[in-house]
């Protein structure tokens, strides 16, 4: 039995291999990937006394192309925000689904992408935490700017949507619009 297991195991860590796509958007292709965004605002519109606002978003993410250039998978969202004293911290994981444009000899490829997510976000005002919970709904686009045939530069702008519930209360909505940049590879 173990070593059926272990047989299924190594045949499905080599599917992409073997059954993968002729190029990085082709069907069967994957794309590892992970963008980073910064945002430090400062100014008498963004600063609380001397503090400036701080914000780090990080999101990996992985998508396998189930048909040629449209591919569903999923992505981890962590964001950590400072101004003074005061803190806000999120972390989310859900589906996703992306549409590149271009073909196989294409040198970049713009895509559309968009994303539902569960998120849960912890505030930190001089001692006082809040913990929220709730979803994220994502819209963007982007490009993926390839540096070889394996490996792409990522710039992608969304607009994100959500709609959080603390503990005790009721729910709360927001938006924001998140422009950053990272690196994919793709497997084929």
């Amino acid at each position: 039995m173990k070593k059926i297991i272990f047989l299924v195991m190594i045949s499905s860590s080599f599917f992409s291999v073997c059954f993968g796509g002729d190029y990085a958007v082709d069907k069967g292709s994957n794309i590892f990937s992970v963008t980073a965004g910064l945002l430090n605002a400062s100014g008498d519109l963004y600063e609380d006394g001397d503090d400036s606002f701080l914000a780090l978003l990080i999101m990996p993410s992985f998508a396998h192309f189930v048909a040629r250039n449209f591919s569903v998978g999923g992505d981890i969202l962590l964001f950590n925000a400072k101004q003074g004293e005061e803190g806000l911290s999120l972390l989310g994981i859900g589906p996703k689904a992306m549409y590149f444009f271009g073909g196989d000899k294409a040198k970049s490829y713009p895509y559309l992408t968009s994303g539902f997510y569960y998120v849960r976000q912890g505030t930190d005002s001089g001692g006082d935490e809040d913990t929220y919970s709730g979803t994220r709904l994502k819209i963007g686009g982007g490009m993926s700017v390839m540096t070889s045939s394996h490996l792409g530069l990522l710039v992608e702008a969304s607009y994100n949507l959500d709609n959080l519930k603390p503990e005790k209360g009721e729910s709360k909505s927001g938006n924001m619009i998140i422009v950053s940049m990272g690196l994919a590879g793709f497997s084929f």
